[in-house]
């Protein structure tokens, strides 16, 4: 339970999904077949690359890398990373990638034709073929959302269109490699005992993003929680009548597919219509706190007879996107705006 007001300042970190763990690179594959970058773990997906798809260092955020094209020229990438949850459902995924192709935004309607659905292995997998980019040099998407124990897998293919237009029959058969990886066997050991949680219960780190984090004093009746391996923060809020509510703080390397895209992810998340480029400005608010540019976000969706409302701020700094969401019913969140506000006026940087 935080006091009269609590400060916190933590770094800027890219947090890993569940279950990932950082290993040496593999025993090298057999001929004509390449293995996944990492080695498997409960609840992770395995897969066998064509031999000419040169595996990259592992980023932050990443599964996997690879790289894809002629030796001369500009060439394709096949990034692989994984999240939590749905991550906003097929529809925000999809409108995030055509909004980095500066593509229009689909309604509901319309993602049944852009998605081709594909199954191997026991996996559901859905397939966006994505063209977009300068007419003098088109840029070619192909990307697969893989759902799998409780997390969402995306597999983007993206370069110059010609190089990805070559490249699809082997990604295609690629995709058909997706399988659950093997659980590991539990090794005989000396149980550990239980390490405390982190001093500032603010997750896990695993690969540190450049740059301090932010500061901000949350009010007095927000009772903090284990933060989890993808958040900085996490306070719960009760209302009277029983309801809760909850504030999530994220921070991920760069803009993370940009203002609107986030903003629709969180739309996504409420059942609401994505809006477009031309509407951006007049859904959102935008201020300054203390130097740091914010995006605020008010949105109310979900079923008629209850109600979810989401209010919510973007603040990029130091190379990063941070993420402050306040979800809960719409009355708990409507009585909480006003200290969500004052929240959101603490924020600050070293």
């Amino acid at each position: 339970m935080l006091g009269l007001a609590a400060c916190r300042d933590s770094k800027v970190e890219a947090y890993r999904i569940p279950k990932e763990h950082d290993t040496p690179p593999p025993a090298a594959a057999p001929p004509g077949l390449a293995g996944p970058e990492s080695a498997p773990a409960a609840g992770e997906l395995e897969w066998s690359a064509p031999a000419d798809w040169k595996a990259k260092p592992g980023a932050a955020m990443r599964k996997g890398t690879y790289a894809i094209g002629a030796a001369e020229g500009p060439g394709a990438e096949l990034a692989i990373t994984v999240f939590p949850g749905n991550v906003g459902g097929d529809l925000a995924n999809v409108n995030r990638w055509r909004g980095q192709l500066s593509l229009p935004l689909l309604g509901e309607a319309e993602l049944g034709t852009a998605l081709t659905p594909l199954a191997a292995n026991g996996l559901t997998m859905q397939v966006a073929d994505l063209a977009g980019g300068p007419a003098d040099n088109p840029v070619r998407m192909l990307g697969a959302i893989v759902p799998h124990a409780g997390a969402t897998w995306f597999f983007k293919l993206t370069g110059p269109a010609a190089v990805v237009a070559k490249a699809q029959p082997a990604y295609l058969e690629f995709l058909k490699t997706l399988k659950p990886a093997a659980a590991p066997a539990a090794p005989a050991a000396i149980p550990a005992a239980a390490a405390p949680p982190p001093a500032d219960m603010a997750g896990t780190p695993v690969v540190k993003a450049a740059g301090p984090g932010l500061r901000w004093t949350a009010p007095a009746h927000w009772q903090e929680k284990p933060a989890g391996s993808m958040r900085k923060a996490t306070f719960g809020i009760s209302g009277a009548n029983g309801g809760a509510a909850e504030l999530a703080v994220t921070a991920f390397p760069g803009e993370v597919g940009g203002d609107l895209a986030n903003l629709n992810r969180w739309r996504g998340q409420l059942s609401l219509p994505p809006v477009s480029e031309t509407e951006f400005a007049g859904a959102v608010t935008r201020l300054t706190v203390n130097g740091l540019p914010v995006t605020l976000a008010d949105l109310t969706g979900g079923a008629a007879d209850n109600p979810t409302r989401l209010l919510g701020a973007m603040v990029p700094y130091g190379g990063s996107t941070w993420f402050f969401k306040l979800t809960g019913p719409a009355a708990l969140v409507a009585a909480e705006k006003p200290a969500f506000l004052n929240f959101v006026q603490s924020l600050s940087a070293p």
